[in-house]
């Protein structure tokens, strides 16, 4: 029997200067704090780096009129965020997506 895989396609790179990889450390000042990061690697506009310490941050997420959501910003990118929710909303979830299919058209 033959397995068949999907090897997917190689992105083209964006970046217009070469990358040199890294293993050092370093700090990223902020406003009203220092923190410890670690470079990964560098290039002449910009650089990839990671913090010691999570800039990410707890939030509440309201959702009227069905509540409030205590919960903590667990990753992002240039356009969304994902939020891990303190406790398991279910059945409240439940409501919601019910609520918003007797809404459509």
């Amino acid at each position: 029997m033959k397995t068949t895989v999907n090897v997917p396609e190689k992105t083209p790179e964006r970046r217009k200067t070469i990358r040199y990889p890294l293993a050092m450390q370093a700090d990223i000042s902020f406003p009203d704090e220092v923190l410890e990061a670690k470079i990964f690697d560098l290039t002449p506009a910009g650089a990839k780096i990671r913090l010691k310490k999570s800039l990410l941050k707890n939030v509440v997420l309201n959702i009227l009129p069905f509540g409030s959501f205590e919960g903590e910003i667990i990753w992002e990118d240039d356009e969304f965020m994902g939020i891990k929710f303190k406790d398991d909303h279910k059945a409240i979830v439940n409501l919601i997506l019910e609520s918003e299919v007797e809404d459509a058209p």
